[in-house]
């Protein structure tokens, strides 16, 4: 990215901040060649605080300046110099002197008589060298840094402070009364700014403040609308001789100044204190060091000679405390911005003089026979690829182990068991392919389940909305591609969700946003960090990321795969429990076990038990007991299976069964008879052996057909599929009468298929919990068979 890919309002933004201190210099460069050899009478006054101008003037006894209180014996009022003048009563020609009496900061008075002699070069160097060489610091730190990292937040904010401080330091010395029209409407124009600038500096700086991102139109519009406030009060002040209302603009440049950096000092200190980013909290206490001894000892005099007169100390003493401040931000500025180039230069180096000793090599082929330049091309194409791969080897030795390292993701990849064991793979991937800071892996809601899946390396985001709402990944899934925070700033298409993309990227703690995707669909991200040493995620690392990403999205279906088969299985073996393979199959491709809700239905029941069965098993071992109820059952479950009933359960001798749910079955009173038919068949061979083995057992069946509420029952781990109401106790009771071989069913049973069953009436029964007498008929078999089993 560079200055060009701006957009056209950027680069203009950029060249006004820049030509504000150019201005600056060149009213300073001006003023030298106008001034050079005209009279310097060895002072100027800012108010009534003198600074010397030549270093004979300082070495005699005005070094470090002080309060003029008279000029050849007249009084120096306090206040009545305007800008940067001389004073009242000053004799001007060259060889003429001057008698001040100057109250030293220190309290004591001392008197001076001094000659006025001609500009010299090293007078503009004793006065004004201090301010203008960390003026052009400051203007050299601001550009450097945006040149190197355009149009990012934090660069506008230090282009900006820069600029407005070098402007101010540049002419801080310049003549400025009335009769220099430039120099004193743009001296106070830049003094009203510098105050506030350092306000989009603390939000900006050592890490970028929150309300920056979300709300940064209405801050900076604050800010500098403040400042443009405070400018047309300076203007108007300077103007009118400072009477008036605006007697007091520079008192309160200055304390906006020192509240400005009393606030910079506490949020450094408190980042530097409780910073979670190691690398913010070691830039917070350089930028703290910097402020406190550079800006705070010339805010707090300022201050104080602004505001109350107090101090009177010569402003150069306080000008190179400055220079601690600029280097400060240079050092957290400057040095990771030219990290980020440096692989980029050396490798244009390299490239440089390999092309110049291949230059020198054909002026010399040349020189001898012009054909052996040809020569030449057979090494070229040969040597040419392997230095390319050496010199990449050598510059980028972490891409070189990207096939290793990413082979390692995957092997940790094939081992995860859970989708949260995958993201915690993919999370780490970043810092070990590229030495990403941290990583946040997502899954969105309705991928794998109903959840959102969340895995960071350095604690989740704070937000707890679902990442499925941000703006930035609503844009994520428009693009499907990587989304680089260094874009926001300079692409137009996202010129109207840059605010929210910037605030999506403040809470995921990143600065490149890549898409996990799956059969075209977005299915989760990769929320990356900056590396460890700021160096830029080029193509190649967001290549390597990319990979790892999309074999995490490989490895989360596999994943989610074998879970659905693992819960498939369960669900299989649980309902095997209730319905038969048949009925299994039809719910399966339902849907599952999960789309059987509760609901009202029409059904039949049949309830069956053995006569006998007490006395039975008291007579005989448990074991006998056993083996003869496992016989049954056996027999039993597999006619429940042939007709696709369903089984609510075994209970000891006796078991329930009932037709027309999960599924739709329209014969179901049928199905029921013909079932109890064959059990009955069943149960009379069995009885065979049972008799000569003693034993005295039969079974007696009831059915009844009627609306129940079908569901599942029960608690997670332990359910059961089964049928309530009224329907299931006539069926029990029908049963509980029926003698041996019998088979009874109610009348709204035989009802449904009168024509069809062969019955004979058991007339009315008095059934124990039914008030009213029951229709009963014993099914003795069937008049006509519609079912195909």
């Amino acid at each position: 990215m560079s200055l060009r890919d701006g957009t056209p309002k950027q680069q203009a933004l950029f060249a006004f901040l820049v030509s504000i201190a150019l201005f600056g210099l060149l009213l300073a460069v001006a003023d030298k060649f106008e001034r050079i050899g005209t009279p310097n009478v060895g002072w100027i006054l800012d108010t009534e605080y003198l600074s010397p101008t030549r270093e004979d003037v300082s070495v005699a006894g005005l070094r470090g300046g002080g309060r003029v209180l008279r000029i050849n014996d007249q009084e120096v009022v306090a206040g009545s110099q305007h800008g940067h003048a001389v004073g009242p009563n000053v004799n001007t020609a060259v060889g003429a002197s001057n008698t001040i009496v100057v109250r030293r900061p220190d309290g004591e008075q001392r008197e001076q008589t001094i000659e006025v002699r001609p500009w010299r070069a090293e007078d503009f160097i004793f006065t004004q060298g201090a301010t203008d060489i960390i003026g052009l610091f400051f203007l050299l730190v601001g550009v450097t840094v945006f040149v190197l990292r355009p149009y990012e937040t934090q660069s506008w904010a230090l282009l900006a402070l820069c600029c407005f401080v070098a402007g101010t330091l540049l002419v801080l010395f310049l003549p400025t009364d009335l009769s220099h029209f430039w120099n004193s409407y743009y001296f106070v124009t830049v003094v009203a700014f510098t105050p506030y600038v350092p306000m989009h500096a603390l939000l900006a700086f050592p890490v970028i403040h929150p309300i920056l991102v979300r709300r940064r139109r209405q801050v900076l519009g604050a800010i500098y609308g403040m400042a443009v406030l405070q400018g047309v009060a300076n203007i108007t002040g300077w103007t009118v001789q400072y009477e008036g209302p605006f007697v007091y603009a520079r008192a309160v440049d200055s304390a906006v100044l020192l509240a400005t950096m009393t606030l910079f000092i506490v949020r450094a200190a408190w980042l530097a204190a409780h910073g979670a980013d190691r690398l913010a909290a070691q830039r917070a206490r350089i930028l703290l060091g910097g402020t406190v001894f550079g800006v705070i000892p010339f805010a707090l005099i300022q201050f104080a000679r602004e505001s109350f007169g107090l101090v009177g100390v010569d402003p150069r003493f306080l000008i190179w405390p400055l220079g601690i401040f600029a280097l400060a931000l240079a050092r957290i500025t400057i040095r990771p911005a030219l990290t980020n180039a440096r692989i980029a230069v050396r490798k244009a180096i390299l490239y440089t003089a390999a092309v110049a000793v291949l230059s020198a090599i054909a002026f010399v082929l040349v020189s001898m026979r012009p054909y052996l330049v040809a020569v030449l091309l057979f090494p070229l194409l040969y040597v040419w690829p392997r230095f390319e791969e050496r010199l990449n080897r050598r510059l980028y030795p972490q891409r070189a182990r990207f096939p290793e390292l990413l082979r390692a993701v995957g092997a940790r990849l094939d081992a995860a068991t859970t989708v949260d064991q995958v993201l915690d793979v993919i999370a780490a991937a970043p810092t070990q392919v590229c030495d990403a800071r941290s990583a946040v892996a997502f899954f969105l809601p309705g991928i794998v389940d109903a959840r959102e899946h969340l895995r960071s390396t350095d604690g989740l985001p704070a937000s707890t909305e679902s990442l499925e709402n941000e703006p930035l990944v609503h844009l994520l899934r428009a693009t499907r591609r990587e989304i680089l925070r260094s874009q926001l700033a300079v692409e137009p298409q996202y010129g109207n969700v840059r605010a929210e993309c910037e605030a999506g990227f403040e809470r995921l703690g990143a600065v490149l946003l890549l898409p996990m995707v799956h059969e075209q669909r977005l299915v989760g991200g990769l929320a990356v960090a900056a590396r460890a040493f700021d160096d830029p995620y080029e193509a190649a690392e967001i290549d390597a990321l990319t990979t790892a990403a999309q074999q995490g999205v490989q490895a989360v279906m596999r994943v989610a795969a074998i879970e659905r088969l693992f819960a498939r299985e369960r669900e299989f073996g649980d309902l095997k429990r209730y319905f038969s393979p048949q009925i299994i199959n039809r719910v399966m491709a339902m849907g599952g076990a999960s789309e059987l809700g509760s609901q009202r239905k029409f059904v039949t029941v049949l309830f069956a038990d053995l006569r006998g069965f007490t006395s039975f098993s008291e007579s005989v071992e448990p074991e006998e007991v056993i083996s003869t109820l496992d016989e049954y059952h056996s027999a039993m479950g597999a006619r429940i299976a042939e007709y696709e009933g369903t089984l609510e359960r075994f209970a000891g001798d006796g078991f329930m069964v009932f037709f027309n749910d999960p599924v739709d079955q329209p014969d179901h009173v049928e199905r029921a008879a013909r079932m109890a038919l064959s059990m009955r068949s069943d149960v009379e061979r069995l009885c065979i052996d049972w008799t000569r083995k003693g034993y005295n057992i039969h079974a007696g069946f009831g059915i009844h057909s009627g609306y129940a509420t079908c569901g599942f029952i029960g608690y997670e781990g332990r359910r059961d599929y089964a049928v309530i109401g009224s329907v299931t106790n006539l069926a029990a009771r029908l049963s509980d009468i029926a003698g041996p071989g019998e088979i009874l069913i109610s009348g709204r049973s035989y009802g449904a298929m009168e024509d069809r069953l062969l019955v004979e009436p058991a007339g009315e029964l008095q059934l124990k919990g039914f008030q009213q007498p029951q229709a009963g008929f014993r099914l003795l078999g069937l008049a006509a068979l519609s079912y195909q089993s």
